[in-house]
């Protein structure tokens, strides 16, 4: 299922067992390539998670003591030991499992339904006990593996560009040219990513642009003059930024597609399948369906060109069904299609997280507006969102929000008694709270809710994008202290 390579092997503990994987793979990608693609387990069925590029969910484990750590985001090296979470009483011998035999209906809202809960004595500490380790998904760090504070920085320049593609740094250099003086943040190893693995030539970086790296920004405050950012890296630094300028470079990102089976392994955007085949040269799988709203093609070809072999392609509104157990068996269109992995390339959608925070205002119900007159897009971003194909009946098992384990049928329950907002389908269900930060998870809340009821997405306010957006540790965020002035 890989490609072969002259990269030096390293050996890791995956639950216990030892892994061979190649020097340069993330953690993620060499499981994979071992042939591992259950990662990870939702929080309230168990339902087995992976790798996708869309639920962070998937890919959090604990790594060296240190839990809810980004498997795609973490190199491989010799003795790495990583376990699964969410796991009782071991990861290897998982008891939890047979929470897949539930109904959905048993646990919408949660497991804390008043009928099951003893009200006193050992049963109640019991369940209490058990209620909270099911909610914190993941034991506590290992005292020996967190440091008590790591020194951050705050970083002054004239332009800060949040995204690394090509768009990113033709504006960066561009900036440069003008006698500015520019940072670039990116979430990836290296600029441009997405557009090398699709074999496209970008123009370098400057040299005098500041590049950070394996980093997100995870809040934006004082109406976008002040952003602060975590690296991946636990072991460096957080950045405050104080720009005169922030130009949002973020691109956009497919949206799984909205039909029963989307959280199952095996269904990737086409950013990270790119990333398995062209960078890390492991197939997504022996056989790949491709969908989306226009550029299925594209990424079919160069899938194809990279050795993966394609028995669809197809628009993502013919999607009906992804089925399969452990992982991805096949798909339901027109047809049944046999297959082990569905790539989609579409709809394309912006993640507004920052845009919001720069921008919200509000007590109850903080709502966006234009951005400030520091802040401006380019690329993607401007191009703005496409819709999310939404039948008005979907199958109540259809995940909405795999992080939290909610499912259509649960937001229905909600929605056909009446309740139609957002930020209150959000709090009653906890959809879009878990990890993900709203994002895919939003965007199928708002179509679908659109869809039930017959109206258009866009007459409901978003849920509010709160910082954090993404993880920051506590010795990262204490290392700011005396670097950011609290706000008064």
């Amino acid at each position: 299922m890989s490609h072969d390579n002259q990269q030096p092997e390293v050996s890791f503990l995956w639950n216990g067992s030892s892994i061979k994987a190649r020097q340069g793979d993330s953690v993620a990608a060499a499981l994979w390539r071992a042939g591992i693609t259950t990662l990870a387990r939702s929080r309230k069925l168990h339902r087995p998670l992976g790798y996708s590029g869309s639920y962070p969910t998937g890919v959090l484990a604990r790594v060296n003591g240190r839990p809810n750590v980004r498997l795609d985001q973490v190199h491989v090296r010799e003795g790495l030991s990583v376990e699964m979470q969410n796991t009782w009483p071991s990861p290897r011998f998982d008891l939890l499992k047979f929470a897949q035999l539930l109904p959905s209906k048993a646990v919408y809202g949660g497991f804390e339904h008043g009928d099951w809960m003893p009200k006193a004595g050992l049963g109640y500490r019991l369940a209490e006990r058990a209620m909270a380790n099911l909610a914190g998904v993941a034991r506590p760090a290992d005292i020996a593996a967190q440091p008590q504070s790591v020194p951050g920085e705050r970083v002054s320049v004239d332009c800060l560009v949040v995204g690394g593609g090509p768009a990113g740094i033709a504006e960066a250099n561009r900036r440069v040219q003008l006698g500015e003086t520019v940072a670039l943040v990116t979430r990836g190893d290296r600029v441009a990513r997405f557009a090398d693995s699709l074999g496209a030539v970008v123009e370098p970086l400057s040299p005098q642009v500041r590049l950070f790296t394996g980093m997100e920004l995870f809040g934006v405050y004082r109406e976008g003059t002040l952003l602060v950012g975590a690296p991946h890296d636990n072991t460096r630094g957080a950045v405050a930024f104080d720009p005169r300028a922030v130009v949002l470079a973020t691109g956009r990102r497919s949206i799984p597609p909205l039909v029963k089976g989307n959280q199952l392994p095996g269904v990737l955007d086409a950013h990270s399948a790119l990333q398995l085949a062209a960078v890390h040269r492991v197939l997504p799988g022996r056989r790949v369906a491709v969908v989306g709203t226009g550029a299925e093609d594209a990424i079919a070809e160069r899938l194809g060109s990279l050795g993966v072999e394609v028995v669809h392609r197809g628009p993502v509104e013919e999607l009906i069904e992804i089925t399969g157990r452990a992982r991805v068996a096949a798909i339901r269109a027109a047809t049944g299609i046999r297959c082990d992995a569905v790539v989609h390339a579409g709809p394309w959608r912006i993640d507004p997280s920052l845009g919001f925070q720069a921008s919200g205002e509000g007590m109850f119900q903080v709502q966006a507006h234009p951005l400030p007159e520091t802040m401006s897009v380019v690329g993607a971003v401007a191009l703005g969102d496409e819709r999310i194909s939404a039948r008005r009946h979907l199958h109540p098992d259809t995940l909405i929000c795999p992080c939290m384990d909610v499912t259509a049928g649960e937001l229905y329950c909600h929605i056909d008694d009446g309740e139609t907002d957002p930020e209150v389908l959000k709090r009653l269900t906890s959809c879009g709270m878990g990890t993900c930060q709203g994002f895919p998870c939003w965007e199928h809340m708002l179509a679908m809710l659109a869809a039930r009821i017959g109206v258009e997405p866009e007459a409901f306010a978003r849920p509010t994008h709160r910082p954090p957006r993404r993880s920051i540790t506590v010795a990262q965020a204490a290392g700011l202290a005396g670097l950011v002035e609290p706000d008064r």
